[in-house]
C-alpha cells in the first residue's frame, strides 16, 4: 500500500450522529434562514430586514453562530483599499455615531475573514469587524451604525459582499480557564446548589432538551497580544458557573432559567459567582479530517519521526479501512483517536494477553453499520445513525462481549491512514520543493545542503511507504467494549474498548516519555519521566489543582490540573435513545504559562496520570462553546471505575489489570 488517496474533509465522530449533524448544519446557516430567531421579542421592532441582533453583537447580513476564527485580509486587497480611503470620510460625516452610538470604548475597524474552524477564507466571509463597547439599550444605535456601514460598502463592487459585524469585548477577547480551588465557598455549597440547578433547567422542554453542560471553573480574559504568561503575570480570574446550551435555542429562550439560577446563587450566599450561559455542544474528541492541502489549519497531523512499531502511551490509531460516502461514493478515512495505554488480560487458566485500551467511540468505526454522509451546502462530513438492527447499533446499546469480534475487516491501525496520508503528501511536497531548488541553484554549498535534505526525505518516504505496504500498521481488533449505555457508580459515562494485538503484535509499554520528549525538557518531572506507570488510582485520591499529565496523538504531552467540581453533562438526543439521563463527569484543565489546550480532538482515549505515576483517568470528550477555547475543559472517566467496569463486564473467566 503506497500513499493513500487524498482524504476529503470530515468532522469528528460523535455519539449522537444525528444531533451533531443538525448542529453542524445550523452553525453554517445564516440567521435569517431561521426567521430572525435570535432577535428577542422585545427587540423585534428594532431588527431591520437582514439583521441579526444579539447581546454584545449586531450584524448585517445576519451573523453566523460563534465561535468564528478571524484572519486579516492583506492591505493591498481591493476591499481593504476602498475601506481605507472611504472610512475616514465616513467617520467624519458620522462622528456623532462614533461618539454617541458606538461609545468611548470603540476600538477599531478590522477587515477580516470570519470563518468556522474548518472553513476556508472566501469572498463570502469577508467581514468588516467593528470592535466596540456594549451598553444597555444600545441595540438600536448599533443597528443604525451597521446599516450605515453596509450602505457605504454596497456602493463599491470590491466591498459589495463584505459583511458588517459589531461585536463587544465580552465576545471578541479570548478567555482562559483554570480549575477552581477546593476551599472556595461554592465547592461546599455545590451539593445543595447542583440539584436545584438541574431542576430549574429541566422544568421546560425547550431548555431541558437544550442544556449541554454545567461547569464551575475560574475564567479570565487574556490580555491583547499575549500568547503566554508566567504565574506572576496571570490576569485576574472570576469564579464562573458556565452553562452551555445547544445551538438550537436562542438567548431569550433561556432568560427565565437564567434569572432563577442567579436568584439561587444569591440565596446560597454565592454573590461573587458569575453566571455565564452561552451556546455550544459536547463533543467526543476524535480527530476531524481536513483537506490535505491545508496542514496549517489541521493541527498536529504530520508524523515527522519514524513510525514506531511498538504501541504505548499516546499512540495514534484509527480504523484500517476507507468509507465510501453515501451520496458520492468518494472514499474517506474515518476519524482517529489515541491509544491510552496497555493492559494485561489474564484468563482463569493463567494465560496472559496484552491489549490496547482506547475509547469505544474510536473503536466503533470498524463495526458494520458505520457510514458517513456529506452535510448539505458544506464540505463537511458527518456520521450517520447506525441502522436499527445493525451490528453497530447492537454494540452501541449492549456493548461488545469478550472475544466475539474476530473478522478480518474489523481492524484498527497505527498510525491512522489519515495521518499517514498527510505525512506522505507533506514529504512529497518537500521532495518536489527541494528538487526544484536544487535544479535552480548555482551555489555548491547550497546544492550540497539540498542534496542531503533531499536524500533524507526520499529515505523517509520509502521507509514510511514500506511500513504500510508490509502491513506493519495493523494494530488489532476490538476484543471487549463498553458501548454507550454503561455508567460508573458515580454516574460517569463509560466509553472504553480493548483491542487485542495481532499475533506477534506491536505490544509496547506504559512508559512515560523521557525528559527529552517533554515540551520543556528541563521542567520534566525527573521522578516519573522515562519510567513505567506504577499502578491505577482514583480521582478520589487527588484534590483540586493537583497536577496531572497526559500524552495524546493531537496535542502531545501536556500538564493539567484537576477540578474539584464535576461537570453535569447532558446529551438529550443521544441519552433519550438509550433511556439514559445526564451524567456527572470529572474535569481537567490545562496548567502552564502557555495558552494551549490540555487535550483536544484526536486525543480521545488518552490516559491521564499523576505525579506519582498512577493512571487516574481516561479522557473521552469535552465542551465547545462561543467563548470557550478548544481544549479548555475536558471530561474523563475515573481509572479505578474504568477497570472495575471492564472486570464486571468480562466476568469471572478473566482479570484485567494495568500492564506493568
Amino acid at each position: 500500500m503506497s500513499t493513500h488517496p487524498p482524504t476529503p474533509s470530515t468532522s469528528s465522530g460523535s455519539r449522537s450522529s444525528s444531533s451533531e449533524f443538525e448542529v453542524e448544519v445550523k452553525r453554517r446557516r445564516l440567521q435569517d434562514d431561521r426567521g430572525g430567531a435570535l432577535t428577542p421579542p422585545s427587540e423585534t421592532r428594532m431588527a431591520q430586514e437582514g439583521f441579526c441582533v444579539q447581546k454584545y453583537r449586531v450584524g448585517q447580513p445576519p451573523l453566523q453562530i460563534l465561535p468564528l476564527n478571524s484572519t486579516f485580509i492583506s492591505d493591498d486587497h481591493p476591499a481593504a483599499i476602498f475601506i481605507r480611503t472611504k472610512l475616514p470620510v465616513f467617520n467624519f460625516t458620522c462622528v456623532h455615531w462614533k461618539v454617541d452610538l458606538i461609545g468611548a470604548n470603540y476600538d477599531a475597524f478590522e477587515l477580516v475573514h470570519r470563518t468556522l474552524e474548518d472553513e476556508a477564507p472566501s469572498p463570502t466571509n469577508m467581514t468588516l469587524c467593528v470592535k466596540a463597547n456594549w451598553t444597555d439599550g444600545c441595540t438600536r444605535n448599533w443597528s443604525i451604525a451597521v446599516s450605515a456601514l453596509r450602505s457605504v460598502l454596497s456602493d463599491n463592487p470590491a466591498t459589495r459582499t463584505v459583511r458588517v459585524e459589531m461585536i463587544s469585548w465580552q465576545l471578541y477577547r479570548p478567555r482562559f480557564t483554570e480549575a477552581l480551588e477546593d476551599d472556595h465557598p461554592i465547592v461546599h455549597a455545590w451539593p445543595q446548589i447542583q440539584p436545584q440547578i438541574h431542576a430549574i433547567l429541566n422544568q421546560r422542554p425547550v431548555v431541558k432538551n437544550a442544556w449541554q453542560s454545567i461547569i464551575v471553573v475560574r475564567r479570565g480574559y487574556i490580555p491583547p497580544n499575549v500568547e503566554d504568561f508566567g504565574n506572576a503575570d496571570r490576569p485576574q480570574t472570576s469564579v464562573v458557573l458556565l452553562i452551555i446550551m445547544s445551538y438550537d435555542v436562542d438567548p431569550w429562550q433561556w432568560a427565565p432559567e437564567e434569572h432563577s439560577i442567579k436568584r439561587l446563587l444569591l440565596q446560597h450566599g454565592q454573590s461573587e459567582v458569575q453566571l455565564d450561559i452561552e451556546r455550544g455542544s459536547n463533543q467526543t474528541s476524535t480527530f476531524p479530517l481536513r483537506p490535505p492541502t491545508k496542514p496549517d489549519t489541521a493541527g498536529n497531523i504530520i508524523t515527522g519521526s519514524p513510525y514506531s512499531f511498538s504501541i504505548g502511551l499516546g499512540a495514534d490509531c484509527g480504523p484500517a479501512k476507507y468509507f465510501d460516502l453515501v451520496q458520492s461514493g468518494k472514499p474517506i478515512a474515518g476519524p482517529n483517536g489515541t491509544v491510552g495505554g496497555i493492559v494485561t488480560v489474564t484468563k482463569s487458566d493463567g494465560t496472559e494477553r496484552k491489549m490496547a485500551l482506547l475509547n469505544y467511540h474510536v473503536a466503533r468505526n470498524v463495526f458494520e453499520g458505520m457510514s458517513f454522509e456529506e452535510i448539505p451546502l458544506t464540505t463537511d462530513i458527518a456520521q450517520r445513525n447506525a441502522p436499527p438492527n445493525s451490528e453497530l447499533a447492537n454494540i452501541d446499546r449492549n456493548g461488545l462481549p469478550a472475544d466475539t469480534s474476530n473478522s478480518q475487516d474489523k481492524l484498527l491501525e497505527s498510525p491512522s491512514r489519515k495521518k499517514h496520508n498527510y505525512t506522505m503528501q507533506d514529504l512529497s511536497q518537500s521532495i518536489a520543493d527541494d528538487q526544484t531548488a536544487l535544479n535552480a541553484t548555482t551555489d555548491p554549498a547550497d546544492a550540497a545542503i539540498l542534496r542531503a535534505r533531499l536524500a533524507d526525505n526520499l529515505d523517509e518516504y520509502a521507509d514510511k511507504k514500506k511500513f504500510f505496504d508490509d502491513g506493519m500498521h495493523h494494530l488489532g481488533r476490538p476484543w471487549l467494549a463498553s458501548g454507550f449505555t454503561r455508567r460508573t457508580g458515580s454516574n460517569g459515562r463509560l466509553d472504553w474498548a480493548l483491542v487485542a494485538f495481532d499475533d506477534g503484535g506491536r505490544i509496547g509499554s506504559n512508559m512515560v516519555p523521557a525528559s527529552e520528549h517533554w515540551p520543556v525538557p528541563k521542567k520534566a518531572p525527573v521522578d516519573i519521566a522515562g519510567k513505567v506507570l506504577k499502578g491505577v488510582t482514583s480521582c478520589k485520591t487527588i484534590t483540586a489543582l493537583d497536577e496531572v499529565f497526559k500524552v495524546g496523538s493531537r496535542t502531545g504531552l501536556t500538564r493539567g490540573e484537576y477540578s474539584g467540581i464535576k461537570a453535569g453533562v447532558n446529551l438529550p438526543a443521544h441519552d433519550v435513545d438509550y433511556g439514559m439521563s445526564s451524567s456527572s463527569e470529572h474535569c481537567f484543565v490545562y496548567k502552564g504559562s502557555q495558552l494551549r489546550p490540555f487535550a483536544d480532538r484526536g486525543d480521545s482515549g488518552a490516559w491521564i496520570w499523576t505525579r506519582g505515576a498512577k493512571f487516574v483517568a481516561q479522557f473521552h470528550g469535552g465542551p465547545r462553546a462561543e467563548t470557550l477555547a478548544p481544549g479548555s475543559i475536558m471530561y474523563a472517566t475515573d481509572a479505578e471505575e474504568l477497570f472495575r467496569d471492564m472486570n464486571d463486564m468480562v466476568g469471572p473467566d478473566y482479570t484485567i489489570d494495568l500492564a506493568t
